[in-house]
């Protein structure tokens, strides 16, 4: 019996009970297939003790000398590898008390991924856990699975990337996929660099230092004692002000019903306050509504401080994947289709260096096939933690419709926020958990008879 067989026979069915592995930029998630939630949800961070050993979650919290809290994960693939494998142990462990021989592993990957990278994944998966199988799953495949939308536009918003994939058939339409930096990062950096700019004298002190506090009205002086604290390094001050921003984004952006002006105006019911934690309180209207037109107009919100501007170039998220295999070949025609959709206009140089999310969306319809273009532009599911900000989906259904006259766009975001947040995970437990998914799985000795070129054209696409 061959190694493919094995693996079949094994686990086939519903017996078994496969673990899923959704790497994010901002939070790791694990748990068991067939579930609604994953078990674990951490942050995709850590740190070391004075014994070098490696901490996560709440314990990145806590202030202590010389400790540095740096990412696991950049643009969703691992960076820092001893970290990960540390992590994930620890929760394989610690939460799940998991018994490798017994579970197969899914784990999720982006689109963009290159060949190295996907490669190192797995051989370090086989080499550090004893999983007798596995099967790498591209996100915007497991949100068509949770959706039951197996040919749809996946619209991403994360916390470091936004990207818009087309999938056919479960499919990723690689050659026409998009992303950008335009995402919650980027909200982020345009919120610090607003308070460094209009609110020069607000006290950033992050929660950790405060001791006590008097509430305050900017710019009132902010009245607070600060606890004894260690020598803390830049790094951990940086993410827990990272932190900070991140609350900052979600309790007070709304995106504007159309595109912010110089001739814009606000009403007093768009004012918002906001308390720091030292007890400062800041009040924000129309600069709340602009940060979040950025990632519809990115180019018409600069930056004031040098090291944004040059941390965000020009982007028109145009992606070089090179796939060694055809995404899609599209049958004959006789005559060029009449429906053709428009592509995103572009400048008088001929040059689109900026898109925003709109001009992603419309550009990616574009360019698929005319054969997929009108099912793929019916199903246009919106996820990600940064889409949750308020009437995002609203303002982009409107510049939808307007952009492409041709086709009946039609957006599905899922109401929940923790299905949305969580929904590249629980479309791959609903994946993993498919009776005819035990075909997938690939095991150790098939990945060494087959080869790594193989397995990755022929069963992880």
């Amino acid at each position: 019996m061959s190694s493919t067989n094995t693996a079949a026979a094994v686990y086939g069915g519903d017996e078994i009970n496969a673990i899923v592995l959704d790497i994010g930029l901002y939070s790791t998630r694990i748990g068991y297939a067939g579930d609604d939630f994953p078990k674990v949800i951490v942050l995709s961070y850590h740190a070391k003790d004075a014994d070098g050993k490696y901490l996560f979650d709440g314990s990145l919290d806590f202030p202590k000398e010389d400790r540095e809290v740096l990412p696991i994960v950049k643009d969703g693939m691992v960076k820092d590898w001893p970290a990960a494998i540390a992590q994930w142990r620890h929760y394989f462990d610690t939460v799940l008390a998991l018994d490798y021989a017994e579970q197969p592993l899914l784990v999720t990957e982006p689109v963009w991924a290159p060949q190295e990278y996907r490669q190192k994944l797995v051989e370090t998966i086989f080499a550090e856990f004893d999983f007798p199988a596995l099967y790498l799953a591209k996100t915007p495949t497991c949100i068509s699975f949770q959706q039951g939308r197996l040919s749809c536009l996946v619209v991403d918003i994360g916390h470091d990337c936004a990207s818009v994939v087309p999938v056919v058939d479960g499919m990723c339409l690689l050659k026409n996929s998009m992303r950008t930096h335009y995402a919650g990062q980027f909200l982020n950096d345009h919120i610090e660099d607003l308070l460094l700019e209009k609110f020069d004298m607000l006290e950033s002190a992050a929660k950790y230092a405060v001791k006590t506090k008097e509430a305050t009205k900017y710019p009132e002086m902010a009245k607070w004692t600060t606890r004894t604290l260690p020598a803390l390094t830049a790094l951990f001050k940086e993410y827990q002000h990272q932190k900070t921003y991140t609350e900052l984004k979600e309790l007070l952006l709304e995106t504007p019903d159309k595109k912010i002006t110089k001739t814009t105006t606000y009403l007093e019911d768009d004012i918002r306050t906001m308390e720091f934690p030292a007890g400062q309180n800041i009040e924000v209207s129309l600069e709340r509504f602009a940060i979040a037109d950025a990632l519809f107009e990115p180019g018409l919100l600069p930056f004031h401080l040098e090291n944004f501007a040059k941390k965000y170039p020009p982007n028109n998220g145009e992606l070089a994947i090179s796939s060694p295999y055809d995404d899609y070949r599209p049958m004959k025609r006789a005559r060029k289709a009449e429906t053709e959709a428009t592509p995103t206009p572009v400048p008088e140089n001929g040059v689109q260096t900026i898109r925003g999310l709109s001009q992603m969306i419309t550009h990616a319809l574009a360019s698929v096939d005319i054969d997929l273009r009108t099912s793929i532009a019916h199903n246009v599911i919106v996820t990600g933690g940064t889409s949750l900000i308020p009437q995002l989906t609203e303002r982009l259904n409107t510049e939808l419709l307007s952009a492409n006259p041709g086709l009946k766009v039609r957006l599905h975001a899922l109401g929940n926020a923790n299905e949305r947040t969580n929904q590249t995970w629980i479309g791959a437990s609903v994946l993993a958990s498919l009776g005819a998914f035990h075909q997938m799985w690939v095991s150790p000795a098939e990945y060494e008879e087959a080869g790594p070129e193989r397995i990755f054209t022929q069963r992880f696409r």
